[in-house]
């Protein structure tokens, strides 16, 4: 017998999430798009999350656990090993998905084949409230990233092939920055992304959350445009990668002999971003 594969395997990491974690799956249970497995990876949570998934018996849901606690990046890969759709897809088990989040970002990347993952719109509610949209233009997209992560990790959707045959993972020695480490390694294989204006996914903000601003997170995205632009510009010297943002020139002439960037759109932001630093 062929067991059909879902279009979509959703991977929803799981540590001390448990006060919350009834409400993240029954979002995506309650999506209008139903051809999905959601991949619920149990981190050796320390709550009472083992129970919560007891009382589940949708065929839809696979569980894993592992023997000890690994970290996000790696039980992420784990999860992605196990993935058999179409696409993957994000949820954190502390936030909830539209009821149409998946069908609108199947339809996008069904329609549009030359784009390997998308991303939609938050809704932060909790402790702060407001709306993170991003840049839709896959080109400035890439361009963006030379300053900081383009893209909403946890609302993404990604093609499973084109991450495959790249060879592209999460690393645990990049978090807190692993989403922005392998968004800039797969603008370096070719792969272009997009965000969708339409909000439908909402983040909880909340004391206990991991996603917060440290110093760590300051550094390793500093460690990520240096390797991104080292990557993109082989020849620009260690100096001048080293002195970006604050020297922005060495980027958009070296950009002019290896083209990796739009020029047009990395004259404009590296002007936008020159203007700015001078306020």
């Amino acid at each position: 017998m062929v067991i059909k594969s879902p279009t979509v395997s959703i991977l929803m990491p799981v540590y001390k999430t448990a006060p919350f974690l009834r409400d993240a799956i029954d979002s995506i249970l309650a999506q209008t798009f139903g051809d999905f497995e959601l991949i619920v990876l149990d981190d050796c949570s320390p709550d009472n999350a083992e129970d919560i998934l007891d009382s589940y018996i949708d065929p839809r849901i696979v569980r894993y656990k592992g023997e000890k606690n690994v970290g996000l990046s790696n039980i992420l890969n784990v999860g992605i090993g196990m993935a058999r759709g179409k696409y993957i897809a994000r949820m954190d088990s502390d936030d909830l998905s539209m009821p149409d989040r998946l069908q609108v970002q199947v339809d996008y990347l069904e329609s549009h084949p030359e784009i390997d993952l998308v991303s939609v719109g938050m809704q932060l509610f909790g402790a702060k409230e407001e709306v993170w949209i991003r840049e839709q233009n896959p080109e400035k997209i890439k361009i963006i990233a030379l300053f900081h992560s383009p893209i909403l990790h946890a609302s993404s959707m990604w093609r499973r092939e084109r991450f495959e045959e790249n060879g592209l993972r999460f690393r645990q020695e990049m978090v807190p920055s692993e989403d922005y480490d392998l968004w800039t390694r797969a603008f370096v294989k070719g792969l272009l992304f997009t965000n969708l204006p339409a909000v439908l996914y909402k983040y909880r903000i909340h004391p206990a959350q991991a996603t917060t601003r440290t110093d760590l997170t300051a550094e390793k995205d500093r460690q990520v445009q240096q390797n991104y632009l080292q990557a993109v510009f082989p020849s620009l010297s260690k100096k001048d990668r080293e002195r970006f943002p604050d020297k922005l020139w060495p980027v958009f002439f070296a950009n002019l002999r290896s083209v990796f960037f739009n020029k047009v759109l990395l004259a404009q932001r590296l002007y936008k971003m020159g203007k700015t630093s001078k306020q």
